[in-house]
C-alpha cells in the first residue's frame, strides 16, 4: 500500500515542503506539525494588530475594551474580538471571572506577555459565526501562563511556540475550523513547547487534538485527558501525533493515565514519526476503538517506555493493510535499533497485538538480566484480522526478539505458537523468544463505584490457572501506588471478589488496579479504573487555585445550616499538610483559609467536610 507524505522544513527563512511516497502498513506517516513553523511568518500578514502598551500593564477583558480601540468591544453578555490582539512581552492578560467571547473571522489573540485563565466556573473563546471560525490563541515566548477551565470551540488551535503553559481542566472541541495551517495543524499546536495538559478533554477536532512538528522538539506532559471523535475530516494522523523530543529528563514526553478512544476510521491514537531523538513514557492509557494504538517509527533515536496500558479495539478500519496494531514499531536497521520496553500491557481484540518492521526490535520481556523494568507481563488476547488470523505478534523484521514473561491467552505451547509469526513460519524472519511464559488470570471485568460514602471494588475471573492472591492497589496520582488489601484466589473458574474502601478522604478521584500474583511468584496487572467521588454538595468555590507565593485562599461557602468544616491539606501522596476547623453560618460567606508557608511545588487537596458539605478542590503550587 503507498501514501504521500509530507515533510515541512524551515531552510533559510523559507518554508520547504518535500512531498514523496512511501510504503506504510499502519504507520500514520502524518502531515506532522512542522508546518507550525510557518505561523512564524504569518503574523506580519494580519491585516491590523493591536498591542497592549508593554509596560507591564496587568490587564483584564474590560481593560481591553477600554484601550484597544474597537479591537476588543462588549455586547449585553459577551465579549467580542474583532482583530488580532497582542498582549505585549511585559503585560498581563487576566481572566478571573466567568466569560464568554467571541471572535470575528480570521481574528486572535497572540500573547507574547503572560495570560492567566483561572475563572471559578469557565471561559468560553468561540466564533461569532462558526461555519468560518476563527484563528484562535497563540503563546508566542510566553513565560508562567497559565489556562484553567476554558473552553476553545470553533478555532484552528491554541499555538503553543517557545511557550510551556499549565493547560488545566478545559474543553477543546470543533476545532481545526478552516484550511490554514500557519496557526497548527492540532487543536493545540506545539513548537518548541513542554507544556503541561492536564484533565482536558478533546472531541470532535477536524484534526489531531495534540500536535507537534516532526523536527520539533517538543516535551508536552500529557495526564488524565479524554481524546474522543477528533480528526473528523478523516485524515491520515493520530489523536496525539508528535515528533522530535530531544534529550531525556525534562524532556522527556508523558502521556499518562489518558482516554484515547474512538475516532475517525482514519485516526490512531497516539503516533510518534520525528526527525530527531523521541524519550517517551506512555503509561496507564486507555486506547481503544481507533485504527492503531501507538506507533513509533524511527531507529535508535526511539526511546519509549510503554506500560500499564490497556490497548483495545484498535480494528475501526479494519484494513490490515492499512493499520490495526495495538503497537506498531518500525524503522530502524541492523546495526540501529530502537530503545523501546514494554511492559504490563493488555493487547485485546486489536488486528495484531504488536507488529515490528524493519529493525526496530522492541524488548517485550527479557528474564535474562537483572532488571526489573523489562520483565514483560503483557497479556495477549484475541487479536485477529483476516490477512493473518489469531497473530499476536508479527516479527515482520529480521531481528531476534525477546518477548518472555507474557500471557497469550492459553497455557497450550502450541496454541502460543500459533499465536506468534516469526523464524519458525518464514525462515528470513527473526526468532521470538516467548518462553517462560505466564498462565495467570484471565480476568473478565475489575470496576468500582461509589456507594455509601465507600467505593465497591468487584472483579470477575473467567478462568484461573496456578492463581494465588489477588493484591488491590490504589493510588490518588495514578503513577504511585499503594497496597490496599490482599484477597486469597479461590481457584475457580468464573470467581466473583468484592471489597469495599471506606478510607476515602483523600481526593476527589482515585485509581485502582489489580495484582494478580501466581503461586509462582510471577504476576501482571490488570488494567487501571478510576473512580469520582460524587460530592455531597458543590457549593464551595475557592480562589486563587493557583498558588505563586500566596500562602491563603479565599473559600465562597454557601450553607444550608450552622456547622463546623473540617479543613484538610494533603499532597499528592495522601499525606496531610494541615488540618482546621471552620464554623460556618446559614447562607452565603467568604472565608479567608491560611495554608502553610512551606507547601510542596506541584498539586495539593484542599478537602472539605462537614455534615452536609464535601468538597476536593485542586490547587498548584508553583
Amino acid at each position: 500500500m503507498a501514501a504521500f507524505f509530507i515533510y515541512t522544513f524551515l531552510f533559510r527563512g523559507f518554508i520547504l515542503v518535500i512531498t514523496f511516497v512511501t510504503p506504510i502498513e499502519n504507520i500514520m506517516k502524518q502531515f506532522l506539525l512542522s508546518a507550525t513553523i510557518s505561523c512564524l511568518f504569518s503574523f506580519n500578514s494580519l491585516a491590523a494588530i493591536y498591542s497592549t502598551p508593554g509596560s507591564g500593564v496587568d490587564w483584564n477583558l474590560d481593560d481591553l475594551v477600554a484601550n484597544s480601540g474597537g479591537f476588543m468591544t462588549n455586547g449585553s453578555s459577551f465579549y467580542q474580538v474583532n482583530d488580532t490582539i497582542r498582549i505585549s512581552a511585559t503585560d498581563i492578560l487576566r481572566i478571573t471571572s466567568d466569560a464568554t467571547v467571541k471572535f470575528v473571522f480570521n481574528s486572535s489573540i497572540i500573547v507574547q506577555g503572560k495570560i492567566i485563565i483561572d475563572p471559578p466556573t469557565g471561559v468560553l473563546f468561540t466564533a461569532v459565526n462558526p461555519v468560518t471560525g476563527f484563528l484562535g490563541m497563540r503563546l508566542d515566548n510566553s513565560l508562567g501562563s497559565i489556562i484553567r477551565k476554558l473552553t476553545l470551540e470553533y478555532a484552528v488551535s491554541l499555538n503553543l511556540s517557545d511557550s510551556s503553559p499549565l493547560v488545566d481542566s478545559c474543553i477543546f472541541q470543533y476545532n481545526n475550523n478552516n484550511a490554514s495551517t500557519s496557526f497548527g495543524n492540532g487543536s493545540i499546536a506545539l513548537f518548541r513547547s513542554k507544556a503541561v495538559i492536564t484533565n482536558c478533554s478533546f472531541l470532535n477536532n477536524k484534526r489531531a487534538a495534540i500536535q507537534g512538528g516532526s523536527n520539533i522538539n517538543n516535551a508536552p506532559k500529557i495526564s488524565n485527558c479524554l481524546f474522543l471523535g477528533n480528526n473528523t475530516t478523516n485524515q491520515n494522523v493520530p489523536q496525539i501525533n508528535l515528533g522530535a523530543t530531544s534529550v531525556a529528563g525534562e524532556d522527556t514526553v508523558r502521556i499518562i493515565n489518558n482516554q484515547i478512544l474512538r475516532a475517525s476510521t482514519n485516526s490512531g491514537g497516539i503516533g510518534f514519526l520525528p526527525i530527531g531523538n523521541v524519550y517517551v513514557v506512555i503509561s496507564g492509557n486507555v486506547i481503544k476503538n481507533n485504527r492503531y494504538g501507538i506507533t513509533l517509527s524511527g531507529g535508535s533515536n526511539i526511546n519509549s517506555v510503554i506500560s500499564y496500558n490497556q490497548v483495545d479495539s484498535n480494528n475501526t478500519q479494519n484494513n490490515p493493510a492499512l493499520g490495526g496494531s495495538g503497537i506498531a514499531f518500525s524503522g530502524g536497521s541492523a546495526t540501529s535499533h530502537q530503545n523501546s520496553n514494554v511492559t504490563n500491557n493488555l493487547f485485546r481484540w486489536n488486528l495484531w497485538g504488536i507488529t515490528i518492521q524493519n529493525g526496530s526490535k522492541p524488548n517485550l520481556g527479557d528474564l535474562t538480566n537483572l532488571s526489573p523494568d523489562d520483565d514483560g507481563n503483557n497479556i495477549f488476547i484475541n487479536n485477529t484480522n483476516a490477512t493473518t488470523p489469531g497473530i499476536d505478534l508479527y516479527n515482520n523484521s529480521a531481528e531476534n526478539i525477546m518477548a518472555q514473561n507474557n500471557y497469550w491467552g492459553t497455557n497450550d505451547p502450541v496454541e502460543i505458537e500459533n499465536k506468534i509469526f516469526h523464524q519458525q513460519d518464514n525462515a528470513s524472519l527473526g526468532l521470538v523468544n516467548y518462553s517462560l511464559y505466564v498462565v495467570p488470570v484471565n480476568l473478565q471485568s475489575f470496576k468500582g463505584t461509589f456507594v455509601n460514602n465507600a467505593i465497591k471494588l468487584s472483579w470477575q475471573t473467567v478462568s484461573e490457572i496456578n492463581n494465588a492472591y489477588f493484591e488491590l492497589e490504589k493510588s490518588i496520582d495514578g503513577q504511585h501506588f499503594l497496597s490496599l488489601s490482599t484477597v486469597n484466589a479461590s481457584g475457580l473458574n468464573g470467581a466473583a471478589y468484592q471489597f469495599n474502601d471506606n478510607d476515602i478522604n483523600a481526593a476527589a478521584l482515585y485509581y485502582y488496579r489489580l495484582k494478580m500474583v501466581d503461586k509462582d511468584g510471577r504476576y501482571i496487572y490488570s488494567a487501571v479504573i478510576r473512580i469520582y467521588i460524587k460530592n455531597k454538595e458543590n457549593n464551595v468555590q475557592v480562589f486563587p487555585t493557583i498558588l505563586t507565593g500566596v500562602y491563603h485562599v479565599t473559600a465562597s461557602i454557601q450553607s444550608t445550616t450552622n456547622q463546623i468544616i473540617q479543613i484538610s491539606l494533603l499532597d499528592a501522596s495522601g499525606r496531610i499538610l494541615f488540618k482546621s476547623l471552620l464554623p460556618v453560618t446559614t447562607g452565603a460567606g467568604l472565608f479567608n483559609i491560611n495554608l502553610p508557608a512551606h507547601l510542596p511545588k506541584g498539586t495539593v487537596f484542599l478537602h472539605l467536610n462537614s455534615g452536609s458539605i464535601e468538597q476536593v478542590i485542586s490547587l498548584v503550587n508553583y
